[in-house]
């Protein structure tokens, strides 16, 4: 039998038949439980049911990619997310989300919430910041406009929504999934940052092909391959320059003639997505020393 796993705990596995959708809760041989040999929520297995009917972990197909933190495998989509105001949209957090995203290979969309909070004017200004870059959706998480379009665009894929704490990101699982998939939380009167409400990982099944990771403090992404010269390749709107710049290996920081530097004059790149390159750039040659 083939199926999921949708979510572990205490060492157990809760497993989703392929083709029935039952769940099934039960244990893994005991290889999957040493050394790197460990299961991941998101993987597909190979298992069968015991007398009891609980579920025998007995083989993992190959997965298309592993995210170490929060520890889940065979994601497509990533929706980095941020809130247009309470709290303020920490824009650094959402820029390291896309590139460690685009160095994992991961699709990148853009869910802006709590859009009623800000003006028009506001809302736009984050927009534009993306909209050339990435699908960018904006959603009212208190009546859920904006949720639909999302579902659009992640069905028939595995998604999972990642940001700041206290942006919404549960209150749209619950939206996707149904009231009280998960857990939300509410924004601290005293630091104005979120409060986690998430404690482990676990998939929502929103149709018959279409996955919702439902997972706690995804504020990073671990992307050791990052180096200072290969950042930039991580930066979409900087490969329509490619070629263009004096220097082949030209990392657009204090080159002459860069067409990046020259780009962004002319404003066809967001002074702040460049501002967070260089601060990426920064913090990866000071990773590496």
């Amino acid at each position: 039998m083939k199926g999921r796993v949708v979510k572990g705990i205490g060492g157990f596995y809760f497993v989703r038949d392929d083709e029935t959708g039952q769940v099934h809760m039960g244990k893994a041989l005991g290889k999957f439980k040493r050394g790197k040999n460990i299961l991941y929520v998101g993987d597909h297995v190979e298992y069968h049911l015991s007398d009891t009917g609980d579920s025998v972990i007995t083989g993992v197909e190959k997965r298309i990619n592993i995210l170490s933190r929060p520890p889940v495998s065979n994601l497509d989509t990533l929706i980095v997310t941020f809130a247009a105001a309470e709290p303020e949209p920490s824009l650094i957090t959402a820029d390291k989300l896309c590139v460690g995203a685009e160095a994992l290979g991961l699709e990148v969309i853009i869910a802006i919430t709590k859009r009623d909070k800000v003006t028009a004017g506001r809302l736009q200004e984050l927009v534009d910041i993306y909209k050339d870059i990435y699908p960018v959706f904006t959603v009212d998480g208190m009546t859920g406009e904006g949720v639909d379009e999302i579902l659009e665009a992640i069905r028939g894929k595995s998604a999972a929504f990642a940001g700041q704490s206290g942006v919404g990101k549960s209150t749209m699982v619950n939206h996707l999934a149904g009231n009280g998939a998960a857990e939300t939380g509410s924004i601290s009167e005293k630091t104005g940052r979120g409060k986690h409400t998430t404690r482990h990982v676990e998939i929502f099944c929103l149709e018959c092909d279409t996955f919702l990771y439902d997972t706690p403090g995804f504020t990073s992404l671990d992307a050791p391959e990052l180096n200072e010269k290969n950042v930039r390749d991580f930066f979409p709107e900087f490969r329509r320059y490619d070629g263009m710049c004096r220097y082949l290996d030209c990392v657009h920081r204090n080159e002459p003639e860069c067409a990046v530097k020259e780009g962004l004059e002319r404003g066809e790149i967001s002074q702040s997505r460049y501002g967070s390159y260089l601060q990426i750039m920064k913090e990866v040659s000071e990773w590496r020393r």
